[in-house]
Parts: structure tokens; C-alpha cells; sequence
């Protein structure tokens, strides 16, 4: 059995028996608190042998009073009066028969008792007071002792008010002479319905706190509780059932500390109007319902015709509480109190139905409405006057009612959670295996596009055709770029992207990726610079494949958005974490067009660019900045911008990387140098060098342009190495050297130099370069490893050709052997990519091919192929069935590298693929030599 199941069932089963033990307990405490009236008669009531402080005792003095219809006595006017006739004191006026008043029970009278007690054993005895129908004032021996309003034989004199009143009399005699005069002209009862209870001071403070703490608890519970579903319903859970029960909490919570037995919060504002008082009074009543109507239709999704009903019913009655007499509305309510009954009998028996059909929650539910079902019924069978329960039952029926409501609630949160998880995960999945079949989809004809590319440019063409090929070639890889980029926000949305941490060379990284983007730099004539502090550790452990996937979208949104001036890319050190930890700062800076404040949240938004605009200048799918932030924070780390507009933007972010400083770089003969000039005019750049020369306590000297080159020299100065750029006003580095050489003046014939230069201009510098001895190119943006490897080959006298930044073609491998390859692939252009390859590197071989997995197992079975390239998805039978049908043939005898072609980069394709068999994987588009590599891979060279 599932463990979560026997855990819900063990625990309903606990929820149910404990109940049951409750519901008899607090029966048994209904049934000790039911109390008729007492036994005195004729407005005597002799309790001389009660001894109130020794038993902390109580009477109810509900028995029999004189009653005096429309006569408002005094004290002294009772014993020459004769009264009307006696009458339980909580028997309302509308229940007289003598007075004939059932529905308008307007009018005025007094009550006399006379008490006989042993003032010497009770000298203190206090009075519980209940609140009147309308408006009291009690006199003890002639002395006024209570009231509550103004008591008047008209209605304009008369004053309402509701307020329980608990109160010490100190007995002086062992006669009470009780006198009340009550009036009463807008409630359709008259009189009271509760008992004035008598006892000891004692007992009335327990009972007063009994009342108030019963009363605060469970209003902190519905408080609580509401507080919790409103966070819920605020925070994203938008079910109505939700709000409806908040709702009713709250409102119910007047109910509790606004009426009820001591009306707390009025204890409180003690002048509250009458007719506020009655309205919350009611309003509560009709409006509770109502939500309860509401929450129940919400909860079982029902349109019951009565539950829908009784929400009207309760409007209906809050429209008349609003416009009509107060008399009306509390007579008609009467009916209202029935329908609540019917309403609650009704919900029971639904929960009943539901619990034995075996509804999820429907334990809980029934148990609720029991508990709601016996607080409601015992309160309305106590406001009819037939019962005085106690307090008790009002504690354990609405706690056990929010108690199991709230477990409804709980449970159908995490159905609804469980079933999101589950929607969300299927969701996932099929997200995933959309972008799976898109990737293979949009990358098959890229395949074709891009490798014929890269063979027909290998090929003898014009320059109109070269140029034509490249902007295919750049045209391809930019659409597969802009498909990356959306499978790696898909990816990371779907939490399918990890972090790799390796040990990375930073310096080696750093270079390489200024230099990814050097070229298209260079053709807006914007310096790239690359600072790296000569403190930095050698090594750093991070995804350096997601690092520089950052840094390379930095870059490239800095070159696009910067026509003029310098990028910078920068990397430092913000000081020790722990042993071997360190913060890294790394920061593209640019010249560009700097971003508006406003719009500095914005960029981070996927698919959304500052101008967003139709008639954008910068194109871009607007995921770059969005993936960039995503990766980072899965390194803990996040991207932030300082941007002023028309001045420039710096993107930074920090990383906690373990790190290590690595061996010592040696460059031999770097002492030769004592004196060199460099010659920039990029401030930065300079600047760059000059910390460079610092580390090795070389001195310089410095200028802007050629100009000042020339000048210097042409002073006389002495230098031991030039280090000019290419590109600088006046004068540009090749003009300068060109002046130096040929004019003997200077003697700068054998003046050791390095040119630093852009990539775009390339064959042009090498050419200049060889015809002025300028033996040593470096390419920007340069590093201290490149600057000082140079100066040691110059002082060294070392100059080799294969040591030039521009390194020659590798010559086009063919392989002579006589090998058969099978290639399982159902696209046409694929195939014949393809074959034109293995054609070109194996002029001997033999090339078969297959549409699909099934007639790859056949050629294989018939021809023994030496070598498999498989493609994934492939009708009939794709690369992974037919992979294990190869496997399963050659039964572990001897095995025949098989290379899965697959276009798919979803996280896990790889490790199905070596799971069913296959022996290594590349990813579509291929071009040439990855082919090359895999089969010298797995079959050697030759």
C-alpha cells in the first residue's frame, strides 16, 4: 500500500475517533448546561440556605415575577400596587398570552422580585445582567443598581440599548426588593430572553472570562485563518472558494466579539447607536450565509437550485434590514433561522452522500458540518428560549467546523497543486520533445546548408563568388545562432540546463573570446582591448563553455551597438572568499549608445530590446541579455548594467570561483630591453602596456601618433624595441616604420618592432610587414603572455613562420585506405553531403547508404561495414532501435563504431544514445574535418 495513502487513512481515522470523543464530551456539557426556570413562584424567591461563596453556586432567575403592564412603578410604588399577573422573566412579551402582542410587542412594564437571602453568609453577591429588548433600569432596596438606555412610556423619550452587564452588590439585609422597568419600541419581542443570573463574585468573573476567553480564541483562529487563505488567494492560488471562506471568517468574527453572551466589543465602545448595534447584529447573520452559500457552490462545484436559493434569501433579507423598520426584520427573521436550520441539515446530509460514495475529503466534510450543524441548532434552539446551553458547545462546534474546514481546504490545495506539478511536468516533457524534433527539424537542412557552404568555399572561386559563399556561409551560422539561443532559453526554462565546472586557463579563455569577436570589431574600426591584471590566477574552475557564451554575447551586443571608440573587455579581483576561493569582476565596457534608465529593466526581458519599435535599427531576437542573466544565476551571480546615454554602457558581473595561480610564465632575454617607446593613440591600450613593462621594471616612454615617433627619434633618443599600432592619426604604423627604415638618419634600420594591427586589414600588414622587417604582428586585443612571448623571440633572434599570427591552412587530408562506410540517413541533401565527403577524404572507399534503421541492419548484416554514421530520426526504424538490432546481431564477437547523427541538443540525447549502444555523437550541422576526426578516432589514420 502507498505510503501517503495509509498515512491519510491512519489520520482520518485518528481525526474521526477524537471527534467522536469530543462530541460526547461536549454533549454531556450541553446537557449539564441546559437550565429551566427555577422553582420560585409569585414573585418570591426565598435562597436563604444557599451559601453562594463557600459553593461559588448560581441561580437563574428565571422563575416568576410580579408583572406590571404599561405602569413604568417606582420602588416604593410596588407594595400598593396589585400585579397583572406572574411571569417567568424569560418569557418575551410576544409570548404573553394576556397582552396579545405576538408580532408588535410595543410597550412598557415592571418587574418586581423579592430574594431572601443570608446576607451574614454571602455579604457580597454579584449579578449577571443579559442585554434587554430594549432598554432596562433595575432598583435594589430603592437604590438604582443598572441600567441600560432610558426606559420612557413614549418612543421619543425611550432610548434603546444592548450591553450585558456584570455587576457586585454588597448585601446589607436579608431581603432584595428587585424593581425593573423595561421598555421596548422597535424590536418585535419585549422583556428578556436570557436569565439574570446571581452568585458569587467569583463565579461571575469566571463565567465573564470563561465567556471572553472562548470568545478571543476562536476569533484569533478565524483571524488567523482568513489571514492565511487571503495570502493564498493574493499570492496566486484565484479559487473562490478560497476568498468565500476568508470572507466568511472574518465576517463571522463580529459575530463572536460583537454579540454573542457579554457583546465584547462593545464592553469596549460602550456608546455604539442602538441601530448600529442591530444592524452588525443582523447584517452578519444574513451576510455569512450568504458567503457560506457561495463558498459551498464554489467548494463542490455545484448549482444547487437550494443552495443557490438560500443565497438569495439572504440578500433578499439584507435588502430588508436596510429599508425597514426594526420590528419587521426581526420578526421576519424568524423564517430565516428555520432556513438556516434546513440549509445546515441539508449541507450534512450532501457531505453524508459524498462521504459514502468515498469523495476525496468527504470525512472532513461531514465532520465540519456536524460540528457547524450542532453549534448552529443548539444557538437558534437557545434564541427560541427552549434551552440555555453552555458557552462550551459554541468553542468546540465553530472550532471543529474551521478545524475541518480548514483540512477541506488543505486537501484541495494540494490536489490542486498535485495536479499542476503533474500538468506542468507533462507540459515540460512535451516542450521538451517539441524542441527535440524542432532542433532536428530546423538543423537537417542547415546541415546541408552550411556543409556545402564550407566545401564549395574550399574550392577555386572568384572573389564575386568567395564574397557571395561567405554571406551564405555567415547568413546560416547566424539563423543556427538565433536557434541556439532560443533552445537555450527553452532549456533553461525548463530546468534542463546544468553547470559543468572545469579547470579553465583564464588567460587562454579571456583571449579566445576577444578574439571571436575581433573581426567584426575591426570592420567598424573600434579598438578592442583586453585587460587582464598581471596579479590574476593562472586557472579558474567554472562552466567555461557558459562563461564564454556570456562574455561572447557581451562583446557582441557592444560591437553592434558602438560605432566609434573602444570595447573593453576586463577582468579583476575583488579580493579572498576562503582558502583558494576569490571574487572575479568580469565587465564588457563600450563607447556605444548607452541605454535610458528607464529602459535598464527592460533588456533583461526576453525577447524585448531597448527600441523595440517596427523601425528598430539593431535587429536581434532579444534573448541574449535573458540567457546570459539565466546562466548566471545558476552560478549564483547575476548581470548588472551602468549606462549613460550617448556616452557608453558597462555590463559586469561577479563570480566566487576556486582558483590557483599556476606555474610561472618564463621569457628568456627580456633583459636586453632597457629603454622601449610605445606608440598608441588609445589611452587605455598604453596603459595596458605600460603595467605590462612595470612587471618587469622596463622603462618606456610614450606618445599618440607617428608624428611623435618620428620627432623623438629624430632627436636622437635611443630605444631597444618600437611598439606601434596600425592604426593611429597623422602617421600609421606602417607609414611611420616605412620612415624609419629608409631614411639612415634615424638609425632604426634593425630597430626591433611590433606592429599591433586589427584582423580586418591582415594580408595587407603581412605583406608591409615582410617588405620592413617588422618580423613580430600582433593581433588586438593583446595580452602579457603574446607582448612578452614576442619580445622574447625578437631578443632571442627566433622568427619561424609557423609562429605568425596568421597560421596557414592545414593541408587537405585524404585517406588511401579501402574502407566501407555505411551512412543511415533519410534526408536526401544530408545523404549527399555526406557522401560527398566521405568521397572526398576516401577516394578508395566504399560509401552504402541506407534510408532507415531497418535497411541499416540488412546492409550491415550483408556488406560488415567497417565504420556507422546513424542518424536519430529516421522512419520505420530510427538510430537508436536499430543501434541495439546491430548490437544484438554482433553479440558482443566484435563491435563496429557506429557515430550517432543527430540534430537533437536537448539535455540527455547524448547519454541515450551511448545507452543504446552507440559509440560517440555529433551534433547536426557537422562540416568536414569533425567527420575526419571521428573516424580517425575509431579506425586510426593511415
Amino acid at each position: 500500500m502507498d505510503i501517503k495513502n495509509l498515512w491519510y487513512r491512519h489520520f482520518t481515522y485518528y481525526l474521526q475517533n477524537t471527534f467522536l470523543s469530543l462530541t460526547g464530551f461536549l454533549f454531556l456539557l450541553v446537557c449539564s448546561s441546559v437550565t429551566f426556570a427555577q422553582s420560585f413562584k409569585h414573585g418570591e424567591a426565598d435562597l436563604r440556605a444557599i451559601q453562594f461563596e463557600d459553593t461559588k453556586n448560581h441561580i437563574d432567575l428565571s422563575g416568576e415575577w410580579a408583572f406590571y403592564w404599561q405602569k413604568l412603578l417606582q420602588p416604593e410604588q410596588i407594595a400598593a400596587n396589585k400585579p397583572d399577573y406572574y411571569v417567568p422573566f424569560t418569557e418575551v412579551w410576544n409570548h404573553h398570552e394576556q397582552l396579545g402582542k405576538p408580532f408588535k410587542a410595543f410597550g412598557y412594564a415592571t418587574y418586581a422580585l423579592k430574594i431572601y437571602v443570608d446576607h451574614h453568609k454571602n455579604p457580597q453577591l454579584s449579578f449577571f445582567i443579559p442585554a434587554p429588548y430594549s432598554s432596562y433600569k433595575l432598583w435594589i432596596n430603592g437604590k438604582e443598581f443598572a441600567h441600560n438606555g432610558v426606559v420612557a412610556t413614549t418612543k421619543e423619550a425611550y432610548k434603546p440599548h444592548w450591553l450585558p452587564i456584570k455587576k457586585l452588590y454588597l448585601a446589607q439585609s436579608d431581603t432584595l426588593q428587585l424593581v425593573m422597568q423595561v421598555a421596548n419600541f422597535d424590536h418585535y419581542r419585549g422583556g428578556f430572553s436570557q436569565p439574570i443570573i446571581l452568585g458569587s463574585n467569583a463565579y461571575t468573573e469566571d463565567l465573564w472570562d470563561t465567556e471572553l476567553s472562548i470568545t478571543l480564541i476562536l476569533t484569533g483562529i478565524l483571524l488567523m485563518v482568513a489571514l492565511i487563505f487571503f495570502g493564498l488567494y493574493f499570492l496566486g492560488q484565484k479559487d473562490p472558494v478560497v476568498v468565500f471562506f476568508a470572507l466568511y471568517c472574518i465576517i463571522y468574527i463580529y459575530r463572536l466579539i460583537g454579540v454573542d453572551k457579554i457583546y465584547y466589543l462593545h464592553q469596549i465602545f460602550p456608546n455604539i447607536p442602538f441601530r448600529i448595534t442591530f444592524f452588525l447584529e443582523y447584517f452578519s447573520i444574513f451576510f455569512c450565509i450568504y458567503l457560506f452559500t457561495r463558498f459551498v457552490r464554489s467548494l463542490y462545484a455545484s448549482n444547487s437550485r437550494f443552495v443557490m436559493g438560500v443565497g438569495y434569501v439572504s440578500l433578499f433579507y439584507i435588502a430588508l434590514l436596510i429599508f425597514t423598520p426594526i420590528y419587521i426584520i426581526s420578526y421576519t427573521s424568524q423564517v430565516f433561522f428555520f432556513i438556516i436550520l434546513l440549509f445546515v441539515a441539508y449541507n450534512f446530509y450532501m457531505s453524508v452522500i459524498a462521504a459514502i460514495r468515498k469523495r476525496k475529503g468527504s470525512v472532513f466534510a461531514v465532520l465540519s458540518m456536524f460540528s457547524m450543524g450542532m453549534a448552529v441548532t443548539l444557538n437558534i434552539i437557545g434564541y427560541f428560549g427552549y434551552i440555555q446551553p453552555s458557552s462550551y458547545y459554541l468553542f468546540f462546534g465553530y472550532f471543529g467546523f474551521i478545524l475541518f474546514q480548514t483540512l477541506i481546504l488543505s486537501h484541495r490545495f494540494v490536489y490542486s497543486f498535485r495536479k499542476a506539478r503533474r500538468e506542468a511536468e507533462e507540459a515540460a516533457k512535451a516542450k521538451s520533445e517539441f524542441l527535440a524534433n524542432m532542433s532536428h527539424e530546423i538543423r537537417t537542412p542547415l546541415n546541408g546548408v552550411i556543409g556545402f557552404t564550407d566545401l564549395l568555399m574550399k574550392t577555386k572561386l572568384d572573389s564575386t563568388q568567395q564574397q557571395y559563399m561567405s554571406t551564405v556561409f555567415q547568413s546560416a551560422n547566424a539563423l543556427l545562432d538565433i536557434i541556439n539561443d532560443i533552445l537555450d532559453f527553452s532549456k533553461i526554462e525548463a530546468g534542463k540546463l546544468e553547470i559543468v565546472v572545469e579547470k579553465t586557463n583564464i588567460h587562454e579563455l579571456m583571449s579566445q573570446v576577444a578574439d571571436m569577436i575581433t573581426f567584426q570589431a575591426s570592420q567598424k574600426n573600434l579598438e578592442v582591448l583586453l585587460n587582464i591584471p598581471v596579479n590574476l590566477p593562472r586557472y579558474i574552475w567554472v562552466d567555461v563553455i557558459r562563461l564564454r557564451q556570456i562574455l561572447v554575447n557581451l562583446l557582441s551586443n557592444a560591437v553592434k551597438f558602438t560605432e566609434t571608440g573602444e570595447i573593453e573587455l576586463k577582468i579583476e579581483m575583488l579580493g579572498d572568499i576562503k582558502n583558494n576561493y576569490n571574487s572575479f569582476r568580469f565587465s564588457v565596457k563600450d563607447t556605444g549608445i548607452g541605454i535610458a534608465p528607464q529602459n535598464q529593466e527592460k533588456i533583461f526581458q526576453a525577447f524585448l530590446q531597448e527600441d523595440s519599435s517596427t523601425t528598430r535599427k539593431f535587429g536581434g531576437t532579444g534573448l541574449g541579455l535573458t540567457i546570459s542573466n539565466k546562466l548566471l544565476s545558476l552560478m549564483q551571480s547575476r548581470l548588472r548594467v551602468e549606462s549613460e546615454v550617448g556616452k557608453g554602457t558597462k555590463f559586469y558581473f561577479d563570480l566566487n570561483l576556486r582558483s590557483e595561480m599556476g606555474e610561472v610564465d618564463e621569457w628568456k632575454n627580456l633583459d636586453v630591453f632597457k629603454r622601449v617607446l610605445i606608440a598608441d593613440d588609445n589611452k587605455t591600450n598604453r596603459s595596458l602596456l605600460k603595467s605590462m613593462l612595470d612587471l618587469r621594471n622596463i622603462n618606456y616612454e610614450e606618445v599618440e601618433n607617428g608624428q611623435e615617433v618620428v620627432n623623438i627619434l629624430e632627436k636622437g633618443e635611443k630605444f631597444d624595441l618600437l611598439i606601434i599600432d596600425y592604426h593611429m592619426p597623422y602617421l600609421d604604423g606602417l607609414d611611420t616604420v616605412r620612415i624609419l627604415r629608409q631614411k639612415p638618419k634615424f638609425n632604426a634600420e634593425k630597430l626591433p618592432i611590433i606592429l599591433l594591427y586589427s584582423s580586418h586589414a591582415h594580408e595587407y600588414i603581412n605583406a608591409e610587414s615582410e617588405k620592413l622587417q617588422i618580423r613580430q604582428r600582433l593581433v588586438k586585443p593583446v595580452i602579457l603572455q603574446k607582448v612578452f612571448e614576442a619580445m622574447s623571440k625578437i631578443a632571442t633572434k627566433v622568427v619561424e613562420e609557423s609562429q605568425k599570427v596568421d597560421t596557414p591552412k592545414p593541408a587537405q587530408y585524404v585517406d588511401k585506405r579501402f574502407l566501407t562506410i555505411l551512412i543511415v540517413e533519410d534526408n536526401k541533401v544530408n545523404m549527399l553531403f555526406a557522401r560527398t565527403i566521405f568521397k572526398s577524404v576516401f577516394p578508395n572507399g566504399r560509401i552504402l547508404e541506407a534510408e532507415n534503421g531497418k535497411l541499416a541492419v540488412e546492409k550491415f548484416t550483408k556488406d560488415s561495414p567497417d565504420i556507422i554514421f546513424m542518424d536519430m530520426q529516421m522512419p520505420e526504424m530510427n538510430g537508436l532501435e536499430a543501434t541495439l538490432a546491430i548490437r544484438e546481431i554482433e553479440n558482443g564477437q566484435s563491435r563496429v563504431p557506429i557515430i550517432a547523427l543527430t540534430a537533437g541538443t536537448v539535455k540527455g540525447e547524448k547519454e541515450k544514445c551511448i545507452e543504446a549502444g552507440m559509440d560517440d555523437y555529433i551534433t547536426k550541422p557537422f562540416i568536414k574535418d569533425t567527420v575526419v576526426k571521428a573516424i580517425q578516432k575509431y579506425l586510426g589514420k593511415e
